[in-house]
């Protein structure tokens, strides 16, 4: 496992939580299918399957859009995930970006850097080939193979999954250790968060 961090990530006496980038930070999903209808051939049917079950042909095109120059550092911020940003850091979370290097091209390893440098320059980012060894309080994560891996190394850890279509189930795989974050419920995140907050300062 190779892992790379971009600032101050050390010891900390607040709460950790760690932020993922795409999904959450940022659209990937958006830029992905936006490329992948530019190039949708004229006999080619609408790209109506999801984006992890994608033909061999797609599958291909995908790997060249995300291997593309300036993909990851052009990806568009989620408004979602900076509400989720906000709130953590009301609450007085240490806050770190946990996202995960393009396996296939080093270069979007720090493009993901440069994209955070310039949307949440005052985080510590961490990148890395596998998020599960990273602890934190918190991670916030929209990928359910992701929040499986690392609620099952992390027994007292707590996910924030942001709503998309792909996590649908989230809670009901995780019951009481997986909160999905949709808009309507932020009263109901903030009192879990507020309670994990109080646990940790209790003596």
């Amino acid at each position: 496992m190779s892992t790379c961090i971009a600032g101050e990530a050390g010891y900390s006496r607040r709460p950790i939580a760690l932020m993922d980038m795409c999904g959450t930070l940022c659209d990937c999903s958006g830029a992905l299918s936006r490329a992948l209808e530019r190039l949708r051939g004229p006999n080619e049917d609408p790209l109506i399957e999801r984006l992890n079950e994608l033909p061999a042909h797609l599958e291909e095109r995908r790997r060249l859009i995300m291997r593309a120059p300036g993909f990851w550092r052009e990806l568009r911020p989620l408004e979602h995930g900076f509400r989720l940003l906000e709130l953590l850091k009301s609450l007085q979370f240490d806050v770190r970006v946990l996202t995960k290097g393009p396996s296939e091209n080093s270069q979007g390893w720090m493009e993901k850097v440069d994209w955070c440098r310039q949307h949440v320059p005052e985080l510590p980012i961490i990148v890395t080939d596998d998020k599960t060894p990273v602890w934190g309080s918190v991670l916030v994560e929209d990928w359910p193979p992701y929040i499986a891996n690392w609620l099952a190394v992390w027994p007292q850890g707590t996910v924030v999954a942001p709503a998309q279509p792909w996590n649908e189930d989230v809670e009901g795989r995780f019951p009481a250790r997986c909160i999905r974050f949709d808009g309507t419920n932020e009263s109901v995140l903030k009192c879990r968060l507020e309670n994990i907050v109080g646990r940790l300062a209790a003596p």
